[in-house]
């Protein structure tokens, strides 16, 4: 004879595992502490609550993830990896966990292994708009230019106020010299924020690579119009002093060749 039920609920219910209560367990209370260290930016603090947690418990995977991210905030990079790594073996379907370590990967120089782990990444959160960004730095740092391209033109196109990619992109377009490009992404920057003072620099060094000296004259003095206490100042002050003396001798030769 089978056991009776008093309900379908009742029965159901002596069928499902009960969650363990781990906030009366010792390595929970220090998880819980090291994570409020870490958001708190007390990266060294963090660390030993992480770690006598998980000499407690070995399962939790989100302390190896907090552990991974503390030591990769205090440049331990190879401790980093190695904890997070442990919690990607734990649980190796949480994005974070790739994404971190795909952070770690490009800070370290193991870039393929970065476009890996930020793809894996990707894949379980389209919406993390920072691991596409970091996708594009990997394949910039190995020379696949038009890749990172790509990548951060689509995300212009799909997310057009993420400034971070018009300025990785016309960072990119700038060190390949191709500053009339730049100068165009730098011109996206300022429509979609007008206050985006960068901007403002950025178009008068593409200005100024490109000769045209009276636009970059222009850029230059409204990046300090609003950015008067910029640590350039000095600096840009002096440029546009050459660049106004320059166009004072052009100026003068022409008028000497007229009359001649």
């Amino acid at each position: 004879m089978g056991i009776k039920y008093k309900s379908t609920v009742q029965g159901l219910d002596n069928f499902v595992i009960k969650a363990q209560n781990y906030t009366a367990t010792p390595a929970y209370k220090l998880f819980i502490k090291a994570d409020a260290l870490r958001l708190a930016n007390h990266f060294k603090e963090s660390i030993k609550h992480y770690l006598n947690s998980i000499l407690i418990d070995r399962t939790n995977y989100r302390a190896y993830m907090g552990l991974g991210i503390s030591y990769k905030s205090e440049e331990n990079y190879e401790k980093a990896i190695k904890a997070l790594e442990k919690a990607r073996e734990l649980s190796s379907y949480t994005p974070q966990i790739h994404y971190e370590l795909g952070l770690c990967y490009i800070l370290t120089g193991r870039f393929c292994e970065a476009i890996q782990s930020l793809h894996k990444s990707i894949s379980m959160d389209k919406e993390n708009l920072n691991a596409q960004l970091q996708l594009a730095v990997a394949h910039e740092f190995i020379e696949e230019y038009d890749m990172a391209m790509l990548i951060y033109h689509t995300i212009i196109e799909r997310n057009p106020g993420f400034l971070a990619a018009y300025n990785h992109l016309s960072a990119l377009y700038m060190n390949l010299g191709e500053y009339k490009t730049a100068g165009t992404v730098f011109s996206q920057i300022l429509k979609v924020n007008p206050n985006f003072h960068k901007a403002y620099l950025g178009l008068a060094i593409c200005y100024d690579k490109i000769s045209n000296r009276q636009r970059a004259i222009h850029y230059y003095k409204t990046f300090l119009d609003k950015k008067p206490h910029s640590h350039h100042g000095e600096k840009i002050k002096k440029r546009i002093a050459k660049l106004k003396n320059r166009i004072s001798v052009s100026e003068n030769d022409n008028r000497s060749f007229a009359v001649v």
